[in-house]
């Protein structure tokens, strides 16, 4: 199974995103399924500063990410 990997920062009033907080691997049998992942995972992150998430492959190709904001809105 390939490995994702979901990464979370801070992002700035500017919109600039500092250097990652959060750097884990997820394995999931397919991108559908490292989405799913990622999104659960979101809600379990501790660190309150981190309010960028975000998921990409094994090139580096974004499949998803996720404002903090939006999730408490």
């Amino acid at each position: 199974m390939p490995d994702y990997r979901l990464r979370g920062a801070v992002r700035g009033a500017d919109g600039e995103i500092g250097a990652p907080l959060v750097d884990e691997t997820l394995t999931a049998a397919d991108a559908k399924e490292a989405v799913r992942l990622a999104n659960g995972r979101a809600q379990t992150i501790d660190i309150d500063a981190v309010n960028a998430l975000w998921l990409v492959d094994a090139s580096g190709s974004l499949l998803w990410s996720l404002r903090r904001a939006d999730r408490e809105a």
